[in-house]
């Protein structure tokens, strides 16, 4: 099987459609709550830079998780786990503002970006095990952990760079992920 008929496959999976369009419910419900919240969204999403800034948020944890392998295997596991660290404190925002940049996607991009925040939550909760039993002298499953957190973490981008790349380079795609709001029910399809 090559990445081509997985990524085919993800797409296609319409059984991800349910619990996608009750997310994407709710989190347009929080954004557009107010003219204010409407604000803090558009921030998030990007609007002073023009374009999403997911993409570049999601650099500091995968980039200090990455160089936190580098000093394990180079014998300092204590630089390791600052990275581990700052890594798990830098996602908040990178989940934030991919939340909100996924709840505007068309079905398709949510389906494959449902996967893409499933893989990176196993990533990321591998990373905070990594980091709780490094304080615990469980070196070595440790990094077995930290082994599974990035390379979770990198399936999840490989997916993230698929509906960047390819989804959204599509116009059917790209006119599907404006959310239009339906007055006689009151919810955005």
């Amino acid at each position: 099987m090559d990445i081509g008929t997985l990524y085919r496959g993800i797409e296609s999976a319409r059984g991800l459609d349910g619990p996608s369009t009750g997310i994407r419910r709710r989190i347009l419900q929080i954004t557009e709550r107010s003219d204010r919240s409407r604000t803090v969204a558009a921030l998030l999403r990007g609007a002073l830079v023009g374009h999403p800034i997911h993409p570049a948020l999601v650099t500091i944890p995968a980039g200090a998780w990455t160089a936190s392998l580098i000093f394990d295997v180079s014998g300092d596991p204590q630089t390791a786990r600052r990275l581990i660290g700052l890594g798990l404190v830098s996602t908040p925002p990178a989940l934030l503002t991919g939340w909100l940049d996924w709840s505007e996607r068309g079905d398709v991009a949510r389906r494959v970006g449902l996967v893409h925040a499933a893989s990176n939550a196993v990533g990321i909760w591998s990373f905070a095990a990594s980091y709780r039993l490094r304080g615990k002298d469980s070196l070595a499953l440790a990094r077995v952990l930290s082994v599974l957190g990035l390379t979770a973490v990198g399936v999840g981008g490989a997916l993230g760079g698929h509906i960047v790349f390819k989804l959204m380079d599509d116009p059917a795609v790209e006119a599907a992920a404006t959310p239009v709001l339906d007055p006689i029910l009151d919810v955005a399809n």
